[in-house]
């Protein structure tokens, strides 16, 4: 801001100058030039009086007359009643300024041409000068303001910075009331900004809360039914469900951490293989249930730096939006590419109008192909450093790309 404010205002000093010094120094030099004029003609006049009352006197009028009454560096051509030509007086060179009197005696004073123009150096340097101290005078104003404006606004640019964070701090008053306004709007901004932090951090622990209570009585319930269970297939079952119930507990963790700004558990993993082992294990039977055929193929071993659980929530996700939204068969293919590891799901369905794609992982906007689980599934991978996207919208194909 200070740069612009000594620029423009620079700028505009420089323009003022140039409208008014010009002309200024135009108007100046023509007045000298009429300056000499001037004083020719009244030198003309004065010999004319002068040779005029030479000639009353009976007395002839010469060069050397002519000479006496002629200034220093000039030059008189007097015409006499006679009709009679008289010149003399210095050298004025081939171009002289020529003024005539207004005498009786019809005289014409001559000049060098450089006296029309020997003081219009120190009019242009006294113009140059005053134009340098009116600039001059302008940025040491405008450093004055930018001094008084930029620094409320940058206070206010860093105190923007921090609302939200809850050391935003009181706002000081800069004497501008358009900023002071400001700073009170972000005041009451950082008030509410804080008190929704304040409510979605205690609604995240208490729902945390809230709900290992229950899911660690049905976990105790499961192993109950694993101990009464009276075959291997009633204790399969009962395995299977603690499984979930571990899931569900791990699912609840991670999506704690994320909500308090912190990520899950890093490490690196060999992507092809949790995508396979996830997808045998919990969605092959589901897919069969509903008749659909699911795949999964890999390019060998893909190695990625994300959590676990990450990739297993974003698994979930496609899939469950490939098995209710999707059609025909679904295939899971893991790939590395370059520094990334890919998971792209691909399914035979009618895909996405593509009109509704650009929107397609708006947590607020629905069309019945996604909804909020794409948006939570983006927001997962984005955190982990990597993204998700739709490549091809018919039919369907999701592609999340991870660091490898």
């Amino acid at each position: 801001m200070r740069r612009r404010l000594l620029s423009s205002t620079g700028l505009i000093a420089l323009v003022a100058v140039l409208v008014l010094g010009v002309p200024l120094g135009a108007v100046g030099t023509r007045l000298l030039a009429q300056r000499v004029e001037q004083r020719l003609e009244r030198e003309a006049d004065d010999a004319s009086v002068a040779l005029e009352r030479r000639l009353h006197e009976g007395l002839a009028v010469g060069p050397e007359d002519v000479a006496r009454v002629a200034g220093a560096g000039h030059r008189l051509e007097v015409v006499l009643p006679s009709g009679r030509r008289v010149a003399a007086g210095a050298d004025v060179g081939t171009d002289p300024i020529r003024v005539r009197g207004s005498g009786a005696l019809t005289v014409v004073a001559l000049a060098p041409s450089s006296e029309r123009v020997e003081d219009t150096g120190g009019v242009w340097l006294a113009v140059i000068l005053l134009s340098l101290a009116a600039v001059a005078a302008a940025i040491g104003l405008a450093l004055l303001q930018a001094r008084k404006l930029a620094g409320p606004m940058e206070r206010l640019a860093r105190r923007a910075g921090r609302v939200g964070r809850g050391d935003a701090g009181a706002a000081v008053p800069s004497g501008l009331a358009e900023v002071d306004r400001i700073a009170a709007a972000l005041d009451a901004a950082d008030a509410r900004i804080a008190e929704l932090l304040r409510r979605e951090r205690e609604f995240t622990s208490n729902a945390s809360h809230q709900l290992r209570g229950p899911l660690t009585g049905l976990r105790m319930r499961l192993e109950e039914l694993q101990e009464i269970a009276g075959g291997a297939a009633e204790r399969a079952e009962a395995a299977a469900a603690l499984e979930q119930a571990d899931r569900l507990q791990a699912v609840i963790e991670h999506l704690e951490l994320l909500a308090r700004g912190r990520g899950g558990d890093v490490e690196r993993i060999d992507l092809a293989a949790l995508t396979a082992e996830h997808v045998a294990r919990d969605w092959s039977a589901r897919f069969a249930a509903a008749g659909r055929e699911l795949s999964t193929t890999a390019d060998g071993a893909v190695p990625a730096e994300v959590g676990e659980e990450t990739v297993r929530q974003v698994l979930d996700v496609l899939l469950d939006n490939a098995l209710h939204h999707g059609g025909g068969a679904t295939a899971v293919a893991v790939a590395a590419r370059g520094a990334t590891g890919r998971i792209v799901v691909r399914d035979s369905g009618p895909g996405v109008d593509p009109e509704h794609a650009a929107r397609l992982f708006d947590r607020h906007f629905s069309t019945g192909d996604g909804g909020v689980g794409l948006a939570v599934a983006r927001e997962l991978v984005r955190r982990e450093g990597g993204d998700l996207r739709l490549a091809a919208a018919r039919p369907a194909v999701f592609e999340a790309v991870l660091p490898g």
